[in-house]
């Protein structure tokens, strides 16, 4: 047994790497830069930290939001690897002591902003540290192609300059060809090692339901049949997510909000619930995503239309991570559509972005009101064929049914010879 399966025993409790792991993590160890995308449940964060581990300096991570960090560092220290985060969380006392660690070579991974990863101070810091690798989280980010794009990501181009010799390495779970291409551009990265796995979630049903002044029974009915079952329900707005959880609660589905405008603290509580169990139905907003590590959550629906194919993927792939069979259920109206049409022109700043952003949204339109494979289209806006039918959406359920109902009826015209 090599070293990597070694530490992938000892500290993660697998026996084997999934699909591209282990390629990926031999770029990394060969000092090569990489740049990964791997379907949520696929495995990313093992890409770094097994190298991480292996390595005899720190690995830096650069992540989007402080609650992912403290979940990834508070899971890497339960393993018994030294992992620290830098950001505006930490207190006075934290910060020196983290400092400190790592001038003495005590910290194996160290998760920082974007923000922080190009400040002054911390570059300096960085440039006096054995830095093994770097690694760009939700890599997407840096892409005014992708769906999340953050200006503050395009100052991480500096990296490569500042650590020519280190391996950088890209991830994310969702990236077209374009933003592929846009991603490794962006960070300079030096003839990069490209690893895309399969986007097909065999394990996943997709449907599209029409969103009728029913909605909500239809909605409160699906729920009553899954009380043993835990799931998310996304909504486009805070008011949506408060509103459609006090009505289910009241109705009996025990539900609980999560958005952005809720105190850290009632959103991390919402957190545990939904993780221990104790809260089987979040409605939420976008906001209740990055970092939610519950394999078993049987379905995720959007009971309003995402703005991109990117973000309903990425969300609707939070179900199912145990492999185990879960829905991906889509309410769309026609209003949805328009809706996010008008915040398109109203409140993006240039007319590239608004150009972007409405062919993305043509692309989810065109999604919701296909009458053919669903999961066909889905894949192949990420650039990757399957053959129809694709047994796992309603589309083709439909045309299933439609075929058995024909050869029943031509059966049904043989009648036997009378004698």
């Amino acid at each position: 047994m090599d070293r990597t399966h070694l530490i992938l025993q000892r500290y993660f409790g697998h026996t084997a790497f999934r699909p591209y792991q282990q390629e990926i993590i031999r770029e990394i160890l060969a000092g090569r830069d990489v740049l990964a995308v791997l379907a949520t449940g696929g495995g990313k964060s093992l890409c770094y930290q097994v190298p991480a581990v292996i390595g005899d300096g720190v690995a830096l991570v650069i992540s989007p939001l402080i609650a992912l960090m403290k979940d990834q560092v508070d899971d890497l220290q339960a393993r018994g690897i030294s992992a620290e985060a830098l950001n505006s969380s930490g207190s006075y006392a934290t910060t020196r002591r983290v400092l400190e660690d790592l001038k003495e070579n005590l910290v194996q991974i160290l998760y920082v902003s974007p923000e922080k990863a190009v400040s002054d101070d911390f570059l300096n810091l960085a440039a006096s540290l054995p830095v093994t690798l770097i690694a760009v989280d939700e890599a997407h980010c840096i892409s005014m192609w992708g769906h999340q794009f953050r200006p503050e990501y395009r100052s991480l181009t500096v990296l490569k300059d500042r650590f020519p010799g280190v391996p950088i390495i890209g991830l994310t779970a969702t990236a077209t060809p374009d933003v592929r291409d846009d991603i490794a551009r962006q960070l300079n990265l030096t003839n990069p090692s490209v690893y895309v796995g399969s986007f097909n979630r065999e394990n996943l049903r997709y449907a599209v339901v029409p969103k009728g002044e029913d909605a909500y029974e239809e909605l409160r009915t699906y729920l009553r049949g899954r009380r043993t079952e835990t799931g998310i329900v996304y909504t486009a707005t805070r008011e949506g997510a408060e509103t459609l959880a006090a009505r289910l609660r009241a109705d009996g589905v025990p539900a609980l909000p999560y958005h952005a405008g809720m105190t850290a603290a009632a959103r991390a509580e919402t957190q545990d619930r939904f993780i221990d169990g104790k809260a089987p139905v979040i409605c939420a907003t976008s906001a209740f995503g990055m970092g939610i590590d519950k394999p078993d959550v049987r379905f995720v629906v959007h009971y309003d239309m995402p703005k991109t194919l990117e973000a309903y993927y990425q969300e609707s792939g939070r179900a199912g991570r145990d492999g185990g069979e879960a829905d991906c259920i889509l309410f769309y109206h026609d209003d949805d559509a328009k809706r996010l049409r008008s915040f398109i022109d109203r409140d993006l700043p240039s007319e590239f972005q608004r150009e972007v952003a409405r062919s993305k949204l043509q692309s989810m339109t065109d999604y919701c009101t296909t009458t053919g494979c669903r999961k066909t289209m889905l894949l192949e806006y990420f650039g990757e064929r399957i053959e129809a039918p694709c047994g796992g959406c309603d589309a083709c359920a439909q045309a299933g049914k439609a075929r058995n109902r024909s050869v029943r009826r031509k059966r049904g015209t043989v009648r036997p010879a009378s004698g």
